[in-house]
């Protein structure tokens, strides 16, 4: 394992609103701090649709589950029966005196139950069903599509009790022996007195109000807000009224339900199955569910009932405290280069921390397992994730950071060329000059004989020679290069350091002939307190000397003269052998045919085919390191 010394750069931290990002069991998440939160039953029962409504009857507690049309009984000893099943309804509930309501939509039909058996069934003269109340002496029920509330007369009939204008009437609050009446397109609060007079009360702006209650003299509202896009889903709101005052307690992900209870306001949102407690100013999530939407909440008895839809499940609230709860973060990325450091955090009580890691973001069987740690953090893989578990009423979790940076990987050096002879690339240094452009036959023999040949590649003087290469930074910290040439490969001198560029120029008309080495050391010590390096090696020729004629031969065949002889080189390989008959004012050159068919080896015979009556040959050889000689013979 290596060790690397380095200080944490940066910080992951999670404090304020950033509290909100992590998943809570058990504990209590504000803006201030994490802390133990309440004890919740699960009901263990599950179906699909959504709980559209909670009813206590006596000590039985009655659940509407909706788009199944169910009606289900959770009895005084914790068993669950179902009491009606109506496929396709909406399903509202209320009370009246000790029976059940229950209103069907689309059928405006309006059930009243005893126990598990239906005692009346009325016809109401409305299509939508979406609460019912006792109000003084009446039992009302809110309707729509004409928001309308009726009430219902000697058990047997309706009438028209007071007409909003909104479509529906979907919520209602007793204060001060006033009704309060929330509504949906639009979203208004209406008051009405026990005269049975009402106007407009409060407008929040929301197209949907459902959720009404009162904290002292302060109106609470939950709802959703006008769309703004059809193709996007309603933000969710929540607004405090008091005195003329308007008050934003919340905007962002829906809210589909909310309800007044132990003089605190709770509402449920629709996409992270959280439970908020809502003040004027702040807000707390008090519960957060795996099922994602908290479709309905009732105050029974100071404990807030829950249901939730998709699957349909049923949760109980209640005021005891737990003595153990739970916080975990969200899922962090470090980067392939990361190295953890330690975690702190701010709080008071019996707090312990877990953490685990995997190398990608999803959290799967892959990970590891918790684990739990003091304060450094022992973690190789590139994700991780920590874990605080809470015991104690008085305990409380403020803040945590995980200080974190990047391993310093070394530079990569790809590629290292020793240009042919005359050829530069780069910035030129001292002692070299730019003689011209390569013509691009030229550019192709060179490619063809197996040197690289950069795009930018340019003519120098005799006797230079380009050192070129190309290096990176995993890490994207800019390099600098020494560069050291030698005889043996084993003792070696420095011609320059610091370098930024990619090249180096190397005046080799002094060297002697033979093989030398140069290597190439890259450094990222400019960016970095704790520098790597990397170094590369290759050899090179310097071959000053060229190719020998040797063993010349002429012979007669015919109207010709066959030429053959030996060319040898004590360094480079041979590369061509060229030949002229033309006189020195108008040479053209032609190719001689290598005696093997390819001209690749430091010793070569060659031959070729004169007109006899041509009285002399220029010759011309060239080895691989451009040098070349030129020899006349006579015929």
């Amino acid at each position: 394992m290596l060790l690397f010394v380095m200080s944490f750069a940066y910080l992951w931290i999670y404090e304020g609103d950033s509290l909100f990002k992590g998943i809570s069991e058990g504990t209590v998440i504000t803006r201030d701090s994490v802390f133990l939160g309440n004890e919740i039953e699960d009901f263990s029962w599950e179906s699909s649709g959504f709980v559209s409504d909670i009813v206590r009857i006596d000590k039985d507690v009655y659940f509407s589950v909706s788009d199944v049309g169910i009606i289900a009984r959770i009895r005084n000893d914790g068993t669950i029966d179902t009491v009606l099943s109506r496929e396709g309804n909406l399903i509202s509930l209320g009370k009246k005196g000790t029976l059940l309501a229950a209103g069907l939509s689309p059928e405006g039909k309006l059930l009243f139950i005893k126990g598990s058996k239906i005692a009346d069934s009325l016809s109401v003269p409305a299509d939508n069903i979406f609460c019912m109340f006792e109000f003084g002496d009446n039992f009302l029920i809110g309707t729509g599509p004409e928001g309308k509330v009726y009430k219902l007369v000697n058990d047997k009939e309706f009438k028209e009790y007071f007409k909003t204008q909104s479509a529906s009437v979907t919520k209602w609050v007793v204060k001060d022996r006033n009704l309060f009446l929330g509504t949906s397109n639009p979203g208004l609060v209406y008051k009405i007195d026990a005269k049975n007079e009402g106007k407009i009360y409060y407008d929040p702006g929301f197209e949907e109000i459902n959720g009404l209650g009162f904290l002292g003299d302060t109106l609470c509202v939950s709802g959703l807000l006008p769309r703004q896009d059809e193709s996007l889903g309603g933000m969710g709101g929540i607004k405090f009224y008091l005195k003329n005052r308007e008050y934003d307690a919340y905007k962002g992900t829906p809210t589909l339900c909310g309800e007044e209870a132990n003089g605190k306001f709770y509402a449920g949102e629709s996409e992270d199955g959280q439970i908020g407690e809502f003040h004027r100013s702040d807000f707390r999530v008090v519960a957060d569910l795996d099922e994602s939407r908290i479709t309905a909440l009732d105050n029974i008895d100071g404990d807030i009932w829950i249901g939730t839809g998709y699957p349909a499940k049923i949760y109980r609230l209640e005021k005891k405290k737990l003595e153990k709860g739970e916080y975990t973060s969200s899922v962090f990325k470090g980067g392939v280069s990361v190295i953890w450091g330690n975690l702190e955090y701010e709080g008071k009580g019996d707090i312990k921390f877990f953490i685990r890691g995997g190398k990608k973001q999803e959290v799967d069987s892959s990970w590891s397992k918790w684990r739990s740690i003091g304060r450094r953090i022992e973690l190789e893989e590139p994700f991780m994730q920590w874990k605080s578990v809470l015991r104690g009423d008085k305990t409380y979790l403020k803040r945590v950071s995980v200080s974190y940076g990047e391993k310093n990987s070394p530079p990569e050096i790809e590629k290292i060329e020793v240009l042919p002879p005359k050829i530069g690339s780069g910035k030129m240094n001292e002692g070299a000059s730019m003689m011209g452009v390569i013509p691009p036959d030229e550019k192709g023999r060179l490619s063809r004989m197996g040197f690289y040949i950069p795009e930018d590649a340019y003519i120098v003087g005799e006797g230079v020679r380009c050192i070129y290469w190309e290096a990176n930074d995993p890490d994207n910290d800019r390099l600098v290069f020494n560069v050291f040439v030698s005889r043996d490969s084993k003792s070696w001198e420095k011609m320059e350091e610091g370098l930024s560029d990619n090249n180096y120029f190397l005046n080799t008309s002094a060297y002697p002939d033979g093989t030398y080495y140069v290597r190439i050391v890259a450094s990222d010590e400019m960016d970095r307190s704790d520098p790597l390096k990397s170094e590369k090696t290759v050899s090179f020729l310097v071959d000053h000397t060229p190719p020998v004629l040797q063993g010349i031969e002429k012979k007669h065949i015919g109207d010709s003269v066959l030429v053959s002889g030996t060319v040898k080189d004590e360094l480079s390989s041979i590369i061509s052998v060229l030949y002229s008959t033309a006189d020195m004012q108008k040479l053209h050159w032609k190719r001689a045919q290598a005696a093997d068919e390819l001209f690749d080896e430091k010793e070569e015979k060659f031959y070729f085919k004169v007109d006899k009556k041509k009285k002399y040959s220029a010759i011309r050889v060239v080895d691989r390191s451009n040098n070349s000689k030129v020899e006349r013979i006579e015929f």
